[in-house]
C-alpha cells in the first residue's frame, strides 16, 4: 500500500511539474514588474469601484490566521530540534502540514479575489486592463486582445504578488 501512495505522489508531482510548465508557457512574454507609488492609485481607483472592503477583510483574516500558524511552527520546529527518531520525525511532519495548509489557504485567498473582479471586469474593465498594461509593458489593446486564459493568469499573479497584501494591509 505504500509503493502505491509513493507512486500516487510522484504521479502527482509530475502533474504539478506540468501544470506549472503550461503555465509558465502561457505566460511567455509577459513579465509583471514590481508594483510602484504610482500603481497604488489605480489599485485604489479599483478597490472603491468594487468596494471590496469584504475582500480585504478576507485578506487580513487570513494573513492573521497565517501568522499563527507559522508561530505555531517554529514552535514545533524547536521541540523537534531537541527530540530524536520518531518523535522528530512526527513534529517534522505536522510541521509540513502546516505550511502545507498556509500555502492552501493563500491559494485560497489569491483565487477568490482572482475571480472576484474577473466576475466585475465589466465594472473595471479600462482600469483593470490600464493597471496589467502598465505592469507588464504591453499596451491596453495587447491586454484586451490576450488569450482568456493567460488575461486570468495575469490577474491572478496581480493578486498574488507580496507588494499588493503589503498595500492591502496598510490601506485597510
Amino acid at each position: 500500500m505504500t509503493e502505491t501512495t509513493d507512486e500516487q505522489k510522484k504521479l502527482l508531482e509530475i502533474k504539478q511539474a506540468e501544470k506549472k510548465t503550461k503555465i509558465k508557457e502561457r505566460l511567455f512574454g509577459y513579465t509583471m514588474r514590481e508594483l510602484t507609488a504610482n500603481d497604488v492609485f489605480k489599485i485604489v481607483d479599483i478597490i472603491n469601484i468594487l468596494n471590496v472592503a469584504e475582500l480585504a477583510t478576507d485578506f487580513l483574516k487570513q494573513k492573521d490566521a497565517a501568522k499563527i500558524q507559522t508561530q505555531k511552527a517554529q514552535g514545533l520546529a524547536l521541540v523537534a530540534g531537541k527530540k530524536t527518531g520518531a518523535e522528530q520525525e512526527s513534529l517534522t511532519e505536522q510541521i509540513k502540514a502546516i505550511q502545507e495548509d498556509i500555502s492552501s489557504q493563500s491559494f485560497e485567498y489569491v483565487s477568490k479575489a482572482a475571480k472576484f473582479v474577473l466576475t466585475h471586469s465589466n465594472e473595471i474593465k479600462v482600469e483593470l486592463n490600464s493597471l496589467l498594461a502598465d505592469l507588464t509593458g504591453k499596451t491596453v489593446e495587447e491586454i484586451g486582445q490576450t488569450n482568456i486564459v493567460t488575461y486570468s493568469l495575469l490577474v491572478k499573479d496581480f493578486f498574488a504578488k507580496p507588494e499588493l497584501k503589503e498595500v492591502f494591509e496598510l490601506l485597510f
